[in-house]
């Protein structure tokens, strides 16, 4: 993507804050295991598409299928060890990387403690990026969930069940449903329309 041609040629790491990432996705407080999980392989599929060195950073206990500084599929998985430790956990392992990191976070705080010699990204910028693979993964990623498939463009539930209402292809037995329905809510012109249907299947 051409969004990261800005760092290059250097070799590139991004050092990601996957707590922000989690909370821009509308995950917050303790985040289940199963969620982790799914944020991890989407950024080890978000590493492979771009070819980027990713370092994802959570905070707290390890994971058991994601051990601390271990490889993770295509990323290393960090922690630090709680939250009031986490920016200033992020601030190091960015500037142990060298010249070709990149601190990805949605925490000001964060991005203060890092100074001025880190390059930075905001989480909302890498995310244009992030949510383009459109993977459909079912986590609370509502929000990002949000990102790869917008709520606008799926229908409703229980639009279908409305538009059986007056369809003539649906055989008797729905007309007879919808025409109950009519009756709790009286419309002549609609329930002589579904009759006159009803007569014309019949011929």
């Amino acid at each position: 993507m051409g969004l990261f041609n800005l760092f290059k040629p250097a070799r590139t790491v991004l050092v990601i804050d996957a707590v922000s990432l989690n909370e821009s996705a509308g995950l917050k407080g303790k985040i289940p295991p199963r969620n982790q999980l799914q944020m991890l392989r989407r950024l080890a599929r978000f590493s492979q598409r771009e070819k980027i060195e990713v370092i994802a950073v959570l905070s707290g206990a390890p994971l058991n299928k994601a051990p601390a500084g271990k490889k993770f599929e295509e990323i290393t998985v960090l922690y630090s060890k709680s939250m009031e430790a986490h920016a200033k956990f992020l601030a190091k392992t960015t500037m142990s990387k060298g010249a070709g990191a990149v601190l990805v976070s949605g925490s000001a705080a964060t991005e203060k403690v890092a100074g001025n010699g880190v390059k930075k990204m905001r989480v909302s910028t890498f995310r244009k990026a992030f949510d383009i693979g459109g993977d459909g993964e079912s986590r609370g990623d509502r929000a990002s969930e949000g990102g790869n498939r917008p709520r606008g463009n799926r229908p409703p539930r229980r639009r279908p069940q409305k538009q059986n209402k007056g369809d003539s292809n649906n055989g008797n037995n729905n007309h007879k449903k919808n025409e109950q329905k009519q009756d709790r809510k009286p419309k002549e012109s609609s329930e002589a329309d579904a009759i006159n249907e009803l007569i014309d299947l019949v011929d």
